[in-house]
Formats: C-alpha cells, structure tokens, sequence
C-alpha cells in the first residue's frame, strides 16, 4: 500500500499525470477511503489547471480532516491560484498554525511565512484600491480578516475562557458574522471593574445587531420587543409610533434594554447605538409556546436506575414520569465538546469531527443544527450556559437569536441558571420560545472544586478525604467517595429544578410545552477499576422528555445522535433530507429500534477505542496506536471482546466479526494505511 502511494507521488512530481490517474485508480479500489488519496487527486487536479475540481475536493478535505495542516495548505494554494487573497491567507495561516503545533517542519520547508507576507501586500494594496472606488464591501472583509486572525481563524479562541476585555465590542462568530456583547445584568455594571469587562467575571449577552443612530422596527407582527444597547451612559431615544412620541433615557451602556414597540416605530438616537432584530410578540397554533432542553453536564443514567431515580431525584422522576424516560440511552462520545456536536446536528465524531482538545473546530455548515430548526419555524430562540466547550465560535450560536453567556466556573451556577431561566420564560412568554440551557455543577465534584454549602453540610467526613482529581475530569479512577458526593449534588440539582418544573406547570398547560433533560457523558468514577474505558458508566446518560411524548419508561437502546430527530417529531417539525445518525426511536413512534448505540474515542495521542451497546451483548474495540493529531491512526494490535448483560466475557466468532466489520468501516477514513 504504502509502495504505491509512494510511486503516486512521484508520478506527480514528475508532472507524468496519465501515469499517475491510473495508479490512484488501482490505489483507490484498495484504500478508497484514504485522505492522501484526496490530496493526491487535489494536486493531480491542480497540475491539470482544472481548478474548480481542485477546489471542491479541497473543500471535501477541510470538511473531512478539519484538524490537518496539508488540507489548509491545499485549500489556501488553490484560493491563490485564484487570486482570493483574503481566503489564501486565512488558510495558509491555518495551515502554519497546525503545522507549528505539530512540530511538523512543513511550515518552514512550504515557505507559508513568506506567501503569507507576499498576500499581505497583495490584501493591503486591494483594499487601497477599492476604497479609492468606494467599494467598502472589500474594506469590511479584511476588517473581519484581521479581527478573526487574532483568535486564529476559529482554532483557539480564546474569549471565552479567559478575561479578556470584550464587553462592549464584537465577537466573530464566523466570517461574516460578528455578535455585539452587552452586559446581562444591568444594575451590575456600576459596580463592575473595569477589568472585570470580559466573560469570566461578568454575564454577556451576545446579539447580531446594526449599529448606528436610527432604526426602524418593520414586520408582520403588530408588537415587538426591540433590544438596544448604547456606546455612552445616558443616551436619549425619541420613539416614534404613529402621531406619539416619547423619549427615553437608557442610563447604562454596553447593556440592552428591550422596548416593547408597535409595528412601524421609529427610534431616532443621540448617540450610537446597537440596535437588536426586534422580537416579535404573538403565538402560533402550530407551535409549542415553550420547548425548553435541559443539559445536566456529566449526569449518568447509572445512579438513576431502577428505584434510585426517585430516592436522588425525586422532583425530576415525578416531573418526567408523565413523558418518557429512556433508560438505555448512550452518548456518542465520552466527553463534552464532542458529544455536544452530536447533540445539535445527529452527527457522530467522526462524521462531525470536533474532537481535538486544543486545536477548536466548528460544527459543520452542511447539516442544520437543532436551533436552525426551532428558528426556521418562527420561535424565538435563546441559549443560557457558561459551558465553553459550546460557545459561539464553535458554532453553537448558529440559529440562535440570544446567547447568554458566562464562564461556568465563576458565573453560571445551577443556582443563578434556574432564576436566570425563569426571569427569560417570564420576559418572552407572549411568544412561542425554544431555550437551551446548561447545569454544569455536577462537574465540580470531578474537578475536585468546593461543593455548596447544601451538600457540604450533608457530607460525613470519612468522604471528605483528599484524593486525586485526575489527569482530567474524563479520565478518573473509580472512586467511592466521589460516587456518594455526585450523588448528593445530583440530588441538590433536583431540588433547583424544582423551581423550574414548578414554574411551568404553573404557566403552560400540557400541549403547550415540550421539555427535555438530557446529558453529554456519564462519569469515570462510576466505572469499576479494571473496567473497559468506555463502560455504560461512562457512556450511558439521564435521556427523558415531557410534552408530547408517550408516557412511559423505554428500555430501547437510543443514541444521542437520535435527539434532533426526536426534538423535531415532538415539535413536529419534519427532518430535512440530509443524512445523519439520527433515528427516531420505536418509543416514539419510529419504524425500527436500534440493533446498538456506538459510543467512540478519537482523541489525540490516545488510542482509539469504541463500545456497541446491544440489548444482549457489549462489544468493545480497542486499537493499538494513538491518534494523531489530525485525528488518523494506523491500525494495529487491536482487540475486539464481548461481553454479556452480567459482564460476563463470552466468546462468539459470529459476532465478533460482525460487530469487527461494522467498525472498520466506520474508522476507515481516519485510519493511516
């Protein structure tokens, strides 16, 4: 294999191209899967002058293998070739910094330092050019160019996670979208420091919005809800509505307000102004006036059980028991940033491939995200968390008209996010709302944080003794102490979502709303020491919804990939025809269950390792290399076992090659040949 794909590359250095078709064509029915095999037919393409092919194949390479230097340096080469400067240059810096993180020398021996300088000039004269025209549109391009290239076009973006300064300013969420953030709370803001401007120490609120001094409100409602934050303290406003006017004085900058406003207003300012697409009031029959999702971060079905779901979440089991409650339901992924992508597209990690735990990533544009969905069928939407393995920039914004965000560690506790929760119900509820939002205190106790003084006080010291939080919250060793004080947090959890649940009963009546809890992993505490790494204890997760669903507790095997596509039928909202894992489960209606749940590792230099949960067996498969980088592996010595519903290995050729070709399959394109 590697004899050939060597011959490959030289016939292409040597320009000998018919020669070198013919041998892709022969390498291609071994290894049609190979990702060198897409860089050979770039190249060959380039070589030929067929650009366009180039291109698209290049833009298969990024979609595929968005974690690999070679793919940007193609893409960036054709985009100069193109004389798209702007592109060339993002890529190309996209490729020196993977390059550089690597340790892989390509960054020097391809010269991107010096085509970067070379494109610079080249951006710079352009932009000369087009402004002596007065074409701004090129202008406001290399303004997006240089504010994206200080977060590294997306791969480290770092805002929100660390404090920087960014309230009262613009976060790129993508090429041609930036968000205005304003302070969320406003009566804080006299008190807040001036370094305490960033989303760590203070809640933002990000919304798309135009700026400037006037803004008119047109639509097909009759009311509306009109944000606007300002760039000074004390901006007056005169509203126009028909023959009335008034005037408004909005104290605090860098926060909105929000206007209830008739059809047809006009808003005439003193100073500048950011003005947020106005929000329109009203309900539609077709629609659910609430769909609320709930993710409990870390939340394991494990401890919930049997009768152990009503003693440790009492309030939780009685509020879901007139749903569904599915207790066999397995995450795609192991931990939060890659199940989350699964969560919000139906893709799993390897069709998705948001997997690296440094290098950030972005979900993909060719597949709608769950609040796409919710959004195209005219709810307002709003997202709540401080979890920053789903913050904008990875995409998460995408369908959403609000995102409200703080750091978890310091801002968005359980605690504030269910009053935060209900103050958000309470202000939209003339108009039908799709909300998502985070609780990520069950974190705390595998991080090795402080529990609140609720649980401390309820902690016996013989399970206050120190022990190791481990290398990190997904790799731990079983733990006993732990076991007890995750489940005194999850019972405290329970008792603040009682609020919650209390708050809509007593304000939806039940076709009115649709609510779901769910969570991305379970804990690696709870696995016994000796277990498989990826064990139900790490992989199956709480899964319940109420509103629509039927009223029972399934034992079908689900997998997250299957949310959006239940979301969407409990809406009734139809799946578009783009392909996913997702199936809608036989529990709610769907056609066929699931014969397993894949649950799967890609992380770099971890080796590759994947579970398949069946209602008689589990299978696990164990590879012998680590991942790269770029999220390829060479596959060896790898082990595949299987074991019974009482954990009992058993031995079955039968299955085993069954389940072993399942998974070769699955791992093809990332795997080294």
């Amino acid at each position: 294999m590697r004899a050939i794909k060597e011959e490959i590359e030289q016939k292409l250095t040597a320009i000998e191209l018919d020669d070198a078709w013919l041998l892709m064509e022969e390498y291609e029915k071994e290894a049609p899967m190979d990702m060198d095999l897409l860089s050979f037919k770039i190249i060959y393409f380039i070589y030929k002058n067929e650009i366009e092919k180039a291109l698209r194949l290049a833009l298969k390479g990024i979609r595929s293998y968005p974690v690999s230097g070679d793919m940007y340096y193609n893409l960036a080469y054709i985009y100069e070739l193109k004389e798209d400067w702007l592109l060339a240059g993002e890529n190309y810096m996209k490729a020196q910094i993977i390059y550089a993180y690597s340790k892989d020398e390509k960054a020097q021996s391809l010269q991107i330092a010096e085509k970067l300088a070379v494109l610079m000039q080249l951006i710079g004269e352009k932009a000369a050019a087009c402004k002596k025209l007065g074409d701004f549109d090129y202008a406001a391009k290399v303004e997006s160019f240089k504010e994206r290239q200080k977060y590294c076009f997306g791969l480290d973006v770092t805002v929100f996670r660390k404090p920087e300064q960014i309230m009262g300013q613009y976060i790129w969420t993508d090429w041609d979208e930036k968000r205005y953030v304003g302070i969320q709370k406003p009566q804080y803001s006299k008190y807040i420091l001036q370094d305490s401007l960033n989303l760590v120490h203070t809640k933002g609120e990000l919304l798309n919005v135009d700026e400037g001094r006037s803004y008119q409100v047109s639509g097909q409602s009759e009311e509306y809800l009109l944000p606007v934050a300002v760039r000074d303290q004390n901006t007056r406003h005169f509203f126009k509505q028909g023959r009335k006017a008034y005037a408004v004085l909005q104290k605090e900058n860098r926060h909105f307000n929000y206007y209830k406003v008739k059809n047809g207003t006009t808003v005439e300012s003193q100073g500048i102004s950011y003005y947020g697409s106005p929000i329109p009031l009203g309900h539609d029959r077709k629609r659910k006036k609430l769909v609320l999702n709930i993710f409990v971060d870390g939340l394991s079905q494990e401890i919930l059980n049997g009768k152990d779901f009503e003693k440790i979440m009492p309030y939780t089991f009685r509020f879901f028991s007139s749903g569904t409650i599915c207790t066999q339901a397995y995450s795609s992924a192991e931990w939060t940033y890659p199940s989350l992508a699964n969560y919000v597209t139906g893709l799993d990690t390897l069709h998705h491939m948001m997997y690296h735990n440094e290098i950030e990533g972005k979900l993909p544009e060719d597949v709608p995200t769950l609040a796409e969905y919710f959004k195209e069928m005219g709810y307002i939407t709003t997202k709540m968390d401080g979890d920053w393995r789903s913050v904008p920039s990875y995409g998460h914004a995408r369908g959403y008209d609000r995102c409200i965000y703080q750091n978890q560690v310091l801002g968005s506790k359980q605690e504030a996010m269910i009053g935060d929760t209900i103050e958000q119900l309470e202000g939209l509820k003339d108009t039908d709302q799709f909300m998502w939002i985070c609780m990520g205190d069950l974190h705390d106790v595998a991080d090795g944080y402080d529990l609140p003084f609720s649980v401390q006080a309820h902690i016996e010291l013989e399970n206050r003794a120190a022990e190791d939080a481990g290398k990190t919250s997904v790799k731990q060793a079983g733990s006993k102490i732990k076991i007890s004080n995750y489940k005194k947090m999850a019972s405290y959890t329970d008792v603040l979502l009682n609020a919650l649940y209390t708050y809509i009963l007593d304000n939806y009546k039940e076709d009115e709303f649709l609510v779901s809890l769910f969570a991305d992993h379970g804990q690696g505490y709870l696995v016994p020491n000796g277990g498989h790494f990826l064990s139900k204890e790490r992989a199956k997760v709480a899964f319940m919804f109420r509103g629509g669903a039927p009223e029972q507790i399934s034992d079908e095997i689900i997998s997250t990939s299957d949310y959006v596509t239940i979301m969407n039928w409990l809406a009734g909202i139809p799946m578009k025809p783009i392909k996913t894992m997702g199936n809608l489960p036989a529990c709610f209606g769907g056609k066929t269950e699931r014969e397993y749940a894949l649950c799967e590792s890609l992380h770099p230099k971890d080796a590759y390792c994947a579970t398949f949960f069946t209602k008689q067996y589990t299978i696990y498969f164990e590879n012998g290399a680590p991942v790269g980088e770029d999220g390829r592996f060479e596959l060896r010595d790898y082990k595949i076992s299987i074991t019974d519903m009482d954990g009992t290995e058993i031995q079955d050729e039968s299955i085993r090659k069954k389940y072993l070709d399942i998974i070769l399959e699955h791992i093809a394109p990332v795997i080294i040949y």
